[in-house]
């Protein structure tokens, strides 16, 4: 297991300033996020990314990166949304490829019709579903031709994602029929939805990735590891034997390494307790 930190622990931050923050809070990985102000991959140079590859290398951290999701969809009816979608993906394909990285973490698009409307909504559902598959499987060839894993987080609490369930995630990744396309495991998320347990048992060989929340079981708090009241003792043990990144996923829009300290001391102190 590699423990991470999101760059999301201080939003505000800059990527380089972040990743330095976590070289020094001694974690093993680094999720970038790539929404402003931490990262916009469109106006990082070569250069740039050189250097944050060396600085990477040098401290011996594992570079993960969250694709943008914010205003994007990959099943929508407009084109040039989903065009632009698919590109701004595929740069942080790229990106993340530049610093070495294996890691993207991305999320399906949303339905834009519901299907309580009746009528032809079920046909409307059909059709924002194959424009997801689509989209994902120009995402996937372009982590394929880069050696990046491309990983699907499973957002299936919100009510407008094109996955419904648990099962609707694997049959997509099926659709897809990417060797590159894999599932990233959010805890958090799971608990809004159908369980970690129920996660962990259909997602199972396929999880590459994992992000470690908190929350009081309500909503999709992110708040820093130990303080909701999540109740982490069935699943210990399997993150204690994941072989890929744990992301303690935290969302602060600040500066101060604070919470991604904190999140680290009470995350080691939570795994301690697996048999």
């Amino acid at each position: 297991m590699k423990i991470g930190m999101a760059g999301s622990a201080m939003m505000t931050s800059n990527w380089k300033d972040a990743l330095q923050t976590a070289i020094n809070l001694g974690y093993d990985a680094f999720e970038i996020s790539c929404e402003y102000p931490q990262a916009d991959p469109d106006h990082i140079p070569k250069a740039e990314r050189e250097k944050g590859k060396e600085t990477a290398e040098k401290a011996g951290i594992a570079i993960a990166l969250h694709a943008p999701f914010n205003s994007l969809n990959f099943a929508t009816f407009n084109q040039g949304i989903r065009k632009e979608s698919v590109r701004q993906t595929i740069e942080a394909v790229n990106f993340c490829a530049d610093l070495g990285g294996k890691t993207v973490v991305t999320h399906n698009g949303e339905y834009l019709i519901d299907p309580d409307w009746g009528g032809q909504a079920e046909q409307g559902l059909g059709l924002q579903y194959d424009l997801n598959i689509d989209s994902l499987k120009r995402v996937a060839e372009a982590a394929e031709k880069r050696g990046v894993i491309l990983c699907l987080e499973n957002c299936n609490f919100v009510r407008a994602k094109v996955e419904q369930t648990l099962a609707d995630l694997v049959k997509i990744k099926d659709e897809v029929k990417s060797p590159n396309l894999k599932f990233t495991l959010d805890i958090g998320h799971s608990r809004l939805a159908e369980g970690v347990e129920s996660a962990i048992k259909i997602l199972g060989k396929d999880i590459r990735h994992i992000h470690f929340t908190d929350n009081f079981g309500k909503k999709d708090d992110h708040l820093v590891i130990g303080e909701g009241n999540f109740d982490y003792s069935s699943f210990v043990d399997f993150i204690l034997g994941f072989r890929h990144i744990v992301t303690l996923e935290v969302v602060v829009l600040d500066t101060s390494p604070e919470p991604a300290r904190k999140s680290l001391e009470n995350f080691k102190r939570i795994i301690g307790g697996g048999s």
